[in-house]
């Protein structure tokens, strides 16, 4: 069985990431910040309905959590990237 340097396997990951895991990252990310806007917008327009709020504030809570984890995925993606490059 061959041994895998890590310089080969960077240059392999390298296209997978920069063509399939970020774009699918960014568009996550797109579409919690839509969630999130839409969130914002049902509470100020029902800012009179507690109960529209309660679910407005749902709304946003959900993009703020979708917005963080696919930050954090992104960030793990780029250090793994990195490590591997770098050896």
């Amino acid at each position: 069985m061959a041994a895998i340097d890590a310089a080969t396997f960077g240059k392999v990951l390298d296209p997978v990431i920069s063509n399939i895991l970020n774009p699918i990252v960014e568009l996550m990310f797109a579409i919690a910040l839509v969630v999130f806007t839409y969130g914002v917008v049902k509470y100020v327009w029902g800012s009179n309905d507690g109960e529209a709020r309660t679910t407005a504030k749902n709304t946003i809570l959900g993009g703020i959590i979708g917005m963080f984890i696919m930050l954090s995925a992104w960030g793990i993606v780029n250090l793994i990237a990195s490590t591997v490059n770098a050896l």
